[in-house]
């Protein structure tokens, strides 16, 4: 009675189909079996029921109606005007929901409303776990959008758009390129208005990328960028790119398996050391969710894609490495000198670990002067920063540095 009082409000109706619901499982109980929960089993009859219950002839013109979603919307106070509030916000949320295909509404339906996990939501519908965590991700995906799209973030989800900094820091590249979605490129403006390191970033950045330059599909192409912040905080977007001459059948998983990648199998690789936060993007912007690992004997973290779009002929992988000050592996340096007034020194590096086109680009202030390089290929000057750069062929052992002095 519960899970039918959820989704019918007409107290009558409601003891009608549990009733029915009941008696369907009376007269099915031969094919229960006791390894699974009843309660699951019970709920399986009675999402069946419910369904054909809105789809009887007599019920389609019947608005139907679903209970409020209080875990998402309780208003700060009881008050009358808050009451009203509440219910037309809740109204225009349900309205939302119900404008997703099936498989998420029910993801977002069950998790939210019935508040089951996404395991048992999974037995209930006779699918994998992982298909339900891709329908109620995306889902909820969608539900944000909208929320946001219809102008119904300003009564009741303000915060639903805002960065914090490591978040808006890591779209920061994606942004420079113009590879991010509306929702995510409004955020990024809206917090660059109150933070102007990162709107001088986000223009280098702009300046920098077209003269990035690459190697041949079939050769993999790798660039660091690297950012001190004034907080004392590190900021590296990793760039590689390589063939995948099995992404058609890896399209086809992802099609089938909504997304999630095989546990047995590894897929776009790489490693870290030392980040706080890691954001994965594909070619066109798309979030990688990664799957995290720990090599405590190297004290190397691993990271490969649990959940992507889709798998590209000439794959890129842009991660973006926040590292807080506290703690850090510094993976770039820019101190001041002891030799001389004014004089600071400039230097970083990386071994890619495989034969590539590997790149590394260390941010210097816009008002860097007299820069002396002593190793790498020279400088870039992008405006509001400067790069001093490396850029050419390695074998899978060699490293690549970037090292030089300045003034300021």
């Amino acid at each position: 009675m519960a899970i039918v009082r959820k989704f019918v409000r007409n107290p009558e109706i409601v003891k009608d189909l549990t009733q029915e619901i009941f008696i369907r499982a009376y007269l099915n109980y031969d094919y229960y079996t006791e390894t699974g929960k009843i309660k699951s089993w019970l709920s399986v009859i009675a999402n069946n029921k419910l369904k054909n219950y809105y789809k009887a002839e007599h019920y389609r013109n019947e608005r139907i109606e679903f209970v409020a979603l209080e875990d998402f919307t309780k208003p700060s106070e009881e008050t009358p005007e808050n009451i009203t509030e509440q219910k037309d916000f809740t109204e225009q949320i349900l309205k939302i929901i119900n404008t997703l295909p099936q498989k998420q509404r029910d993801a977002v339906f069950y998790s939210v409303i019935h508040n089951y996990s996404e395991y048992e939501i999974a037995a209930m519908k006779n699918i994998p776990v992982g298909s339900v965590k891709s329908a109620k991700h995306y889902g909820l995906e969608k539900v944000k959008k909208l929320i946001i799209q219809n102008n119904l973030v300003n009564r009741k989800v303000n915060d639903m758009s805002k960065l914090n900094k490591q978040e808006a820091y890591a779209l920061l590249y994606q942004y420079a390129k113009g590879h991010i979605s509306s929702e995510d490129k409004t955020a990024v403006e809206e917090y660059m208005k109150t933070d102007g390191e990162a709107a001088n970033i986000a223009e280098a950045l702009r300046e920098l990328y077209p003269k990035l330059t690459y190697a041949r599909d079939d050769e993999t192409t790798h660039y660091n960028l690297k950012f001190g912040l004034s907080n004392g905080d590190h900021i590296c977007y990793a760039f590689v790119s390589f063939r995948m001459e099995d992404y058609q059948r890896m399209n086809e998983y992802l099609e089938i398996h909504d997304g999630y990648t095989p546990e047995n199998e590894t897929w776009l690789k790489c490693g870290y050391k030392g980040a706080s936060y890691v954001t994965v993007f594909d070619n066109e912007g798309n979030k990688i969710e990664p799957e995290h690992y720990y090599d405590a004997d190297k004290d190397h973290h691993w990271i490969h894609a649990k959940r992507m779009k889709r798998v590209f002929s000439v794959q890129h992988i842009n991660t973006v490495y926040y590292t807080e000050k506290k703690g850090r592996v510094s993976f770039s340096a820019i101190n001041k000198s002891s030799l001389a007034p004014n004089l600071y020194e400039a230097k970083t590096q990386n071994c890619m670990g495989n034969a590539a086109k590997s790149a590394i680009y260390l941010a210097l202030p816009g008002e860097a002067t007299n820069i002396r390089m002593i190793r790498g290929n020279g400088i870039l000057d992008c405006g509001k920063y400067k790069f001093v750069y490396a850029d050419r062929y390695v074998t899978a052992e060699e490293s690549i540095f970037a090292e030089c002095t300045f003034n300021m």
